[in-house]
């Protein structure tokens, strides 16, 4: 399985919107910022979902 890690709150509020399911929140070890996981899936519609987030 591939993952998307998200650290921008508006690209994950926006995803989230779209009803791509979100998997966790977590705390990266080293950097100690904030992220969003997500599954990347063969249907494309995390993709979609982020072409759309960057056409706005």
């Amino acid at each position: 399985m591939k993952y998307f890690f998200c650290y921008n709150k508006a690209v994950s509020d926006f995803l989230k919107s779209k009803d791509i399911q979100l998997i966790t929140v977590a705390q990266d070890v080293k950097t100690k910022k904030l992220f969003s996981l997500y599954h990347i899936d063969e249907e494309g519609k995390l993709q979609k979902a982020l072409d759309e987030y960057k056409t706005r």
